[in-house]
């Protein structure tokens, strides 16, 4: 690359050259020739500045173009080493017990903390033993059900029995594992929920399950939550409204409410026998058809409802709109309705997502909290 001196003075050469030959080809004399130069070279140092941005830029563009192709260079071939990693035995040491599992095995919760972990990334910077083992601060007795779970999963067929969540004969044993899930972040995984239609036509709406859990729908459609190959009850949840017709959001008494999947016209959440919920579009609670107005209720598109502990407590957007003690005697669940399980469930015509849901920490099916009286 040329610099702004070694520039000039091939300018001053050529126009020496120049010079030289114009005046012994016209007779000129040096003077006169010298003077019209002078003019040249003073019309090519103003123009110089403008010329070295022009290639300064150039070069600048060079380099942008080049560095992208890196980048792009270096995403593809990370890429293409994790893709290839998800095929690896990883030999692992958990809490002093040696075994080996796929990665994929590992990683196949996706947005858990050991599919981060294990994902190939961070190999080099992992807790290893002294024989190269990556090493699990965790009992072998608790990990080890998860992993076989895991394994179980990934073998799993329509025409077979869904996998049961791992079981444990002790208390202790039992809640030591649903927090070791839970610091794994692989809840979902190991206690999964699942969306299921209950009255509507099943091919207006489309359902997604982990870890983008939502429903869309063309028609207006009440779906339920529930749970998979366990019995840990849901506690809480949240719905994130996308363009909703009519949303409906609550609790249903399961074994009652939802039985067969009916087609045709239906009520809704909170309007049906054996449910209850908030009606997003006229603001307010519902309890099989009775309705509570709640002031200054408003939901709309991107509005977040959280449920929490079976009704007890209702927030919009962070803030409660309703709970059993700030309604005191507006609103009464009859006896009969407390003393069975309750699942989540929602109607509407549009799209949705469901995030933040909580399972009891009991693996059995617990009495229903009263909702917002």
């Amino acid at each position: 690359n040329s610099t702004p001196s070694s520039s000039l003075q091939r300018h001053q050469h050529i126009i020496l050259y120049t010079t030289m030959k114009r005046a012994a080809d016209t007779g000129e004399s040096a003077s006169q020739s010298s003077q019209k130069d002078d003019a040249s070279l003073e019309d090519t140092l103003e123009a110089l500045p403008q010329l070295l941005k022009k290639r300064q830029k150039a070069l600048e563009e060079r380099e942008q173009e080049l560095e992208r192709k890196i980048a792009a260079f270096d995403k593809e071939s990370g890429h293409m080493s994790i893709q290839q990693a998800h095929g690896d035995v990883l030999h692992l040491n958990v809490g002093g017990t040696l075994t080996t599992v796929l990665r994929r095995t590992l990683i196949s919760v996706e947005g858990s903390m050991l599919a981060s972990r294990f994902s190939g990334r961070w190999d080099d910077s992992l807790e290893k033993d002294r024989d190269g083992h990556f090493f699990i601060d965790q009992p072998i007795e608790l990990f080890l059900p998860m992993v076989n779970y895991l394994r179980a999963k990934a073998s799993e067929t329509p025409l077979a029995p869904p996998v049961t969540s791992p079981e444990f004969e002790s208390e202790t044993q039992r809640r030591n594992f649903v927090r070791m899930v839970e610091y794994f972040g692989m809840t979902p995984g190991i206690f999964p929920t699942q969306i299921e239609m209950c009255r509507g036509e099943p091919e207006t709406a489309e359902i997604s399950g982990h870890p983008n859990l939502g429903v869309a729908t063309r028609e207006w459609t009440t779906f339920t939550l529930g749970t998979r190959g366990h019995n840990r009850p849901i506690k809480s949840f949240s719905v994130i409204l996308g363009n909703v017709e009519r949303a409906q959001i609550g609790w249903v008494r399961s074994g009652h409410f939802v039985r067969l999947l009916r087609s045709g016209d239906h009520k809704g959440v909170g309007e049906e026998k054996y449910s209850f919920g908030l009606d997003c579009c006229r603001g307010g609670l519902l309890y099989e058809g009775a309705f509570t107005k709640l002031e200054g209720l408003l939901t709309g598109n991107g509005s977040v409802i959280k449920c929490e502990n079976k009704g007890e407590r209702w927030l919009v957007n962070g803030h409660v709109v309703a709970s059993s003690i700030a309604l005191d005697e507006t609103f009464h669940l009859p006896p009969d309705l407390q003393q069975h399980n309750l699942i989540p469930a929602f109607s509407g015509k549009g799209d949705w997502k469901i995030c933040e849901v909580e399972l009891d920490l009991s693996d059995k099916s617990s009495k229903s909290h009263a909702p917002p009286r």
